[in-house]
């Protein structure tokens, strides 16, 4: 059989049948990924094969595989060896119609593709029907309704706004009074599928009926060659548009009658039709109706009640197989969803342990406003039952937030920031959909008026307990945000002074000038024409823009061409100054009310020509480096002012132990620093101490502990070219991670145009002593890494 969309119960359930079914899935290759389909059916041994088909744009794609189907699974008798068609969700109903049609096999509406134009064009009018809502009244009748296109098309309250083609209650709006009608046309025309679509704008038609009142049922019936063979009703409890429970094979004649006027108003004994309809009523009303099986567990509450397996019976009638089907059912089986308040679940209470918990801990909890926002269910073979387990279930959830503006490059290294607080919202420019966030808001975080915007919703549904970023970019924007808000972080003129290197080293210089090297202000070319025309000016000098992080636009100038060639190259201002020798380390820690706590200082490896980074070890190696350094931290914090924040402060010293600044950073460092190499020594989270800072708690005071020395390696090439290869890496239990950048075929340019292509990959490492981590960081600086060089490679250490 073809399944046309994925649909996990219907296969779950068609694995357990007696019958040996074998599936083709065939689905959106949008949707495979968006569902994380490859993880979700494993165990699904009966799936033969994926196809994929684009069944939600139109029928194009569905007649290629039609005519792939014939082709690769021929049967000389029927013209393939496919047997049946299923649709496996509501969006792929009218596709799996066509599909089948095409292959002449069992489904709703046969004449769909027949040459007579009446026989289409009632099958047409049959599949609408099931597909969508507004056609679904044209072809059956019903309440008054209309369809609308802006507010002035509703009919008076009280009534119904719905999308015409969407399911699981999405977007649908009850309206008692006229006050309530600008909300509900902002809800019902924004509402968006949260999962089965494949996200194509082909939606967008809406209507409006009156408000029925009543109890409500669904009806799930077998229709066979145009025949009614077996039919179950649902009992419904609902809240407003929302169903919070179900019980199957509940006994109401009248709305078994209901069910049949429908199929009869359908059409589908003329058609000969063979489907499984699952119908919704109020009274006796119907509402709507879909051909494919009904969701909510209500199949396997079915299999509970009346001993069948409901999908493999609806297998079978497709494929024309004989069907056996019970006249009566053994009893009543029930289902309640479960809610909880809004917020983020901290912890849930099940004291039956027979709930199904979907909200576990970190999970947001939202008001709710359609099926796809329940908590979990509980099943039983009682009404009563399943109410009562339900009502045990206890959801404690959180409203507390942190807000983090955008992130670290890898997921391997901002998943660190994240975990480090269970309630983590991203504002981000940034396309990433990460784990271990509770909500994404896309906004430019460089634009004020935006992002005051993003945090007003935000607080509408969170308490905001704290602001930070873990990046250079955002710092500025993150401390504008705190003072605006009253929370802790560092001030925006602190912040200013941390991002422009050119106002920091002016602070520093005026309570230590030999902290800072030799610098000058480039903001124009005549500027740099009088800074080259100093005969005092010395060379060789370095020139960076005075915003900029990561190497990114750095210069070695050896005359004033180089100058000039680095001023054209960069859009903004630079600063130029002396040239630093020595070793290259950072200092990393935190300041909280005041207080400066030093965590360690990092040793680093840098390439000669561009300083380009491309190792880290944390503690340093260096005895006495952070009696060395601390008074260049003390007076670096009390120049800029930072304060309520990490700091990543970089430095030179030279073999007499004399330090000078590079700069200072107001946020942890980068380069898995922060994120591994100081937990890995420490013990303790960095990232925590972070998140403990911005939302006013104590910080740990943490150290790193004696035995532990982590490593941070960047496999690199001076070449430019394209990769051809790289050597395996070598074995050893001190690899903590491994994070491939490059990969055979890519293309590697150097900086200063490119800091990012020439690291091939990093590798995280930790050990016992520096003697064993020089060990391992030796092997791997050893792995053979080849490129199809354009330019000659530079120098290397």
């Amino acid at each position: 059989m073809v399944m046309l969309g994925y649909n996990h119960e219907a296969l779950e359930m068609l694995q357990a049948a007696d019958t040996p079914f074998r599936v083709i899935v065939a689905e959106e290759e949008a949707l495979f990924t968006k569902k994380g389909l490859a993880a979700r059916s494993q165990g699904l041994d009966l799936i033969e094969r994926w196809m994929w088909c684009e069944y939600q744009r139109d029928d194009t794609d569905v007649r290629r595989l039609a005519a792939q189907l014939r082709e690769e699974y021929p049967d000389a008798g029927r013209g393939t060896a496919v047997a049946a068609v299923l649709p496996g969700l509501e969006y792929a109903v009218a596709p799996a119609n066509t599909l089948a049609a095409l292959l002449g096999l069992r489904c709703v509406a046969p004449g769909v593709l027949a040459e007579t134009q009446a026989t289409a064009a009632q099958a047409a009018a049959t599949v609408g029907a099931l597909t969508n809502k507004l056609q679904f009244r044209t072809h059956v009748g019903g309440p008054r309704w209309v369809q609308v296109h802006s507010v002035d098309d509703l009919l008076p309250p009280p009534c119904v706004l719905k999308p015409a083609d969407r399911q699981a209650s999405v977007g649908v709006s009850l309206i008692h009074t006229p006050e309530d009608i600008p909300a509900a046309w902002e809800h019902t025309t924004s509402a968006a599928e949260p999962l089965q679509d494949a996200s194509r704008d082909t939606h967008g038609t809406y209507m409006c009926e009156e408000l029925l009142t009543g109890q409500e049922y669904s009806v799930e019936c077998l229709v066979i060659d145009g025949t009614p063979r077996w039919m179950n009703v649902t009992e419904k409890t609902t809240a407003g548009v929302v169903e919070l429970g179900h019980t199957v094979a509940r006994t109401y004649p009248e709305v078994e009658a209901a069910m049949r006027h429908l199929i009869d108003a359908l059409q589908l004994a003329d058609q000969h039709s063979t489907v499984l309809l699952h119908a919704e009523f109020i009274g006796t009303t119907p509402v709507e109706c879909a051909g494919r099986p009904p969701g909510d567990r209500i199949a396997r509450l079915i299999s509970r009640a009346w001993g069948f397996n409901l999908y493999e019976a609806w297998a079978r009638a497709l494929c024309g197989l004989p069907v056996d089907l019970p006249r009566t059912a053994d009893g009543e089986a029930a289902i309640r969803f479960l809610f909880g308040p809004p917020g983020i679940v901290t912890a849930v209470h099940d004291p039956s342990g027979r709930a199904v918990i979907t909200a576990q801990p970190g999970t947001v909890l939202r008001p709710v406003t359609s099926s796809w926002e329940r908590a979990g269910f509980v099943e039983a073979d009682s009404a009563a039952e399943a109410f009562r387990l339900a009502a045990g279930v206890r959801f404690s959830t959180s409203t507390e937030v942190v807000v983090y503006f955008n992130h670290r490059r890898t997921p391997v290294e901002y998943g660190e920031a994240f975990a480090a607080h269970p309630g983590a919202v991203l504002l981000t420019d940034g396309a990433t959909q990460p784990a271990g966030v509770v909500d994404v808001v896309r906004v430019d975080t460089a634009d004020a008026e935006a992002v005051r915007a993003a945090l007003a919703d935000l607080e509408r549904r969170y308490d905001i307990r704290g602001v930070v970023t873990f990046s250079d970019r955002d710092v500025a924007m993150v401390a504008r945000v705190a003072h605006e808000r009253g929370l802790p972080g560092p001030t925006p003129e602190a912040a200013h002074k941390a991002r422009n290197k050119y106002a920091m080293r002016q602070a520093v210089r005026a309570l230590d000038p030999e902290a800072v090297p030799d610098c000058r202000l480039v903001d124009s070319a005549d500027t740099l024409d009088k800074i080259l025309g100093d005969a005092a000016w010395a060379y060789p000098c370095v020139m960076k823009p005075v915003d900029s992080s990561g190497s990114r636009g750095f210069h070695l100038v050896d005359s004033p061409a180089d100058a000039r060639a680095a001023w054209a190259a960069w859009p903004g201002p630079m600063v130029i100054e002396e040239l630093l020798t020595g070793t290259e380390h950072s200092a990393e820690g935190y300041v909280a009310d005041g207080r400066i706590h030093l965590l360690g200082v990092t040793d680093k490896t840098t390439e000669p020509v561009h300083r380009l980074e491309i190792g880290q070890v944390f503690p340093s190696a260096t005895p006495g480096i952070e009696q060395d350094v601390w008074p260049l931290v003390e007076t670096t914090v009390r120049a800029t002012g930072i304060d309520n924040c990490a700091f990543h402060l970089e430095f030179f010293r030279t073999p007499d132990r004399r330090v000078r600044l590079v700069e200072i950073a107001a946020r942890p460092g980068g380069d898995f620093i922060a994120s591994h190499l100081v937990p890995l020594t420490t013990g303790v989270s960095f990232a925590e101490d972070v998140i403990r800072i911005a939302t006013g708690s104590t910080p740990s005071g943490a150290r790193p502990r004696d035995g532990y020395v982590a490593a941070t390696v960047k496999l690199h090439t001076a070449e430019t070219g394209v990769l051809r290869s790289v050597g395996p890496l070598p074995p050893s239990p001190a690899i903590v991670e491994v994070i491939h950048h490059a990969h055979p075929g890519d293309r590697i340019t150097q900086p200063p145009a490119d800091t990012i292509s020439p690291i091939i990959a990093e590798v995280i490492l930790v050990a016992g002593s520096h003697e064993e981590l020089a060990e391992e960081v030796a092997r791997l600086r050893a792995v053979d890494i080849v490129v199809d060089s354009d330019t000659p490679a530079a120098a290397t250490p």
